[in-house]
């Protein structure tokens, strides 16, 4: 008796050895049989949480579009999202949850530069393909020029956006002196900086004046003296929305009422924050308003939330999208498959504009970008433009 005993015993470890077996090749693959398991690491808590929660809407918004046309591959997609509270080591460690706990197929990051370039290095060990609108190209891009695998960018990068921004001002607006005043504790406004700085100074413009700050800064009224007393023509201020509404605020009370040149954070809500300030604020933005390939997406989140939707929702949706496209031409939910599919593709017509992604740097190129300049607090879409050196 004893002995059956031990064999009934032993066949039944064999047993749930071999089901634990498959469970984990499974979810090794991103696969859960039903359903295939897509990451989110978004600021949901922190300073930039506006952001993250738009993101994920537009994340979801996909994802709901994705399943009710019947998933992939008969498979609905599944969001797991952490918060990273806008800082490094938690996104991190969300990211190790998601590809060795949770084992998702692919992750969307969120549009924090310092971020990106910390999940960088880990993403070549962890293998599972991150689509992020990090800008700083050292997200993307290895020290000897070579792409992180499994690291992606859905928009223009810093040095494409600093370009963009850079030759509207000298080639429509007719701008030839800049001042540049930029924190150099954030990769997001470092990275803008030095792109635009050297278009300038190599196509007919010139950089007068470049002045710095710190993250914990909040007076810059000694920067905008400098950078008065040079009469420049504009002033260049990549930095994000808080501290580009100080900026603004106080260098109109001192008198300096030139254009100010910004990168996507002046996007709303800045203009409410800014007040009388934001006028005279020109910046790039993903798209506008009106355009036709996101009318559907527009008017659905405006009908479900009750408010427009800010850029991030767009860049969420986009993010989606590239993913989904990946999944459904790889055939596989392998993070491996995902990121060789994700590395190859062409013309996806998203909300932003047609995306195409280069297998040599991982970034968008040919991507377009929609100016606008904020008038009487409102803001007023210019046109479409790319530098001519980018197309």
């Amino acid at each position: 008796m004893k002995k059956i005993l031990v064999v009934l015993l032993v066949l039944g470890l064999m047993v749930t050895a071999v089901g634990c077996g498959d469970n984990s090749e499974q979810k090794q693959s991103g696969d859960t049989s039903e359903q295939i398991l897509i990451g989110n690491m978004q600021d949901m808590s922190g300073p930039t949480s506006v952001w993250g929660a738009a993101v994920t809407s537009g994340i979801e918004m996909a994802i709901e579009e994705v399943n009710a046309e019947g998933g992939i591959d008969g498979k609905e997609l599944k969001l797991i999202t952490y918060d990273t509270k806008l800082d490094v080591q938690e996104a991190i460690n969300a990211y190790n949850r998601l590809a060795t706990s949770d084992k998702v197929s692919a992750i969307v990051g969120p549009p924090i530069s310092n971020i990106g370039i910390a999940v960088a290095p880990v993403s070549e060990d962890k293998k599972v393909p991150l689509v992020g609108s990090f800008l700083d190209e050292r997200a993307t891009t290895k020290e000897d020029g070579t792409p992180y695998k499994y690291m992606f960018l859905m928009q223009p990068s810093a040095g494409q956006q600093a370009q963009i921004m850079a030759g509207y001002g000298l080639e429509k607006q007719g701008l030839k002196k800049f001042a540049v005043l930029f924190n150099q504790a954030n990769a997001y406004s470092v990275s803008l900086s030095k792109p635009f700085i050297d278009y300038v100074n190599n196509n007919g413009g010139e950089v007068v004046i470049e002045e710095t700050y710190n993250a914990s800064d909040k007076d810059f009224k000694t920067q905008l003296a400098k950078i008065k007393n040079e009469n420049p023509d504009a002033i260049y201020a990549p930095n994000y929305v808080q501290e580009l509404t100080l900026i603004v605020k106080q260098a109109r009370a001192l008198g300096i009422d030139v254009p100010i040149l910004g990168g996507l954070d002046a996007a709303p809500p800045f203009a409410d924050l800014a007040g009388d300030a934001a006028n005279k604020v020109l910046f790039p933005n993903n798209f506008a308003p009106d355009e036709p390939q996101l009318q559907e997406v527009y008017n659905a989140y405006k009908d479900k939330h009750g408010e427009e939707p800010l850029n991030k929702v767009f860049i969420g949706y986009d993010s989606m999208l590239l993913i989904a496209q990946a999944l459904k031409e790889s055939g596989s939910a392998d993070p491996q498959a995902v990121a060789e599919a994700l590395a190859n593709i062409k013309e996806l017509e998203g909300t932003t504009g047609t995306i195409s992604i280069s297998p040599d740097t991982h970034r968008p190129y040919g991507l377009s970008m929609v100016m606008f300049q904020i008038e009487d607090g409102k803001y007023v879409a210019k046109e479409r433009y790319l530098t001519e050196g980018l197309k």
